[in-house]
C-alpha cells in the first residue's frame, strides 16, 4: 500500500477551514483541532478534536464529512 502524501497540522487545518468555508452550515467556524493519532498499520495518523465556534447539529454532521474528505488524502507529518 502506498504511503500517504503528509502535511503539517497548520496546512490540515487550512485545507479543512477551506472546505468548511465553502457550506453554509460551517462557514463560520474559524479553527479545526488536530490530533495526532498512532493507528497500528498504515491508516490516518490525525483526527479532529474541536471546531471553534461549535456549528448547530447540522453543522456538525457536515463538518464531519468535509473534514473525512481531508483525512482520507493526507497523513499529518512528523
Amino acid at each position: 500500500m502506498e504511503e500517504m502524501p503528509r502535511k503539517s497540522a497548520a496546512e490540515l487545518e487550512a485545507e479543512c477551514l477551506r472546505l468548511l468555508e465553502m457550506d453554509p452550515h460551517t462557514r463560520g467556524i474559524k479553527r479545526v483541532e488536530i490530533i495526532r493519532m498512532y493507528p497500528k498499520g498504515t491508516g490516518p495518523n490525525w483526527a479532529y478534536g474541536a471546531l471553534d465556534p461549535m456549528p448547530t447539529r447540522a453543522g456538525v454532521a457536515i463538518a464531519q464529512t468535509l473534514i473525512a474528505s481531508v483525512y482520507g488524502r493526507w497523513a499529518l507529518a512528523d
